[in-house]
């Protein structure tokens, strides 16, 4: 199972059944899923269809984990590394409740995977794709350093495509912290 992460303020953790409730409030929430599935919601037969599949899906090195706040022990939402549709690629994901939205835990969570990623796992790169409309989301990306690359089709929906190579994350983690702390 990949490992379990920390931030200052967050922990990442493998998913459980246990995570049920939350995944279920998480995807029926209509803003959430504004640009996921369609705008469609989730049913309580669609969220644990999903929980079961992020479950499967976290592997030794990669899947999901359970985002929550270490400060309010409260559910935020789930980040992935996990392969891209129809690719090799390996992309970083995120999906966050909405009371948690504009605080910078996306960004958070998401340095902690991208760290993962380049110094454990050793990937040459990490993808992500969103829906171009989803200026929240594309936002997050640009924090964490990834670049548009291109648009695509990938989840049956229209995407743009961002990319970080390790290199380029490496050099900026050098400059943003000169004395390697």
């Amino acid at each position: 199972m990949p490992p379990n992460l920390e931030t200052k303020r967050l922990r990442l953790r493998r998913p459980s059944w246990d995570d049920f409730p939350h995944i279920l409030q998480l995807g029926s929430n209509p803003n959430v899923m504004r640009f996921i599935n369609n705008s469609q919601t989730q049913t309580p037969a669609q969220a644990k269809k999903d929980l079961e599949r992020r479950i499967r899906q976290t592997n030794k090195h990669t899947g999901y984990w359970i985002t929550e706040h270490k400060g309010e022990d409260a559910f935020v939402g789930w980040m992935a590394l996990k392969k891209l549709d129809r690719t090799k690629d390996y992309e970083i994901g995120y999906r966050f409740m909405e009371e948690f939205w504009g605080q910078g835990l996306a960004t958070e969570a998401g340095m902690a995977v991208l760290d993962y990623a380049f110094n454990e796992l050793r990937l040459k790169q990490v993808v992500a794709v969103a829906q171009e409309r989803n200026f929240a989301s594309t936002r997050v990306m640009e924090k964490l350093g990834l670049e548009k690359e291109g648009e695509g089709i990938y989840y049956n929906t229209e995407c743009v495509y961002y990319k970080i190579t390790r290199e380029r994350y490496l050099a900026a983690k050098a400059e943003s912290d000169p004395g390697g702390k």
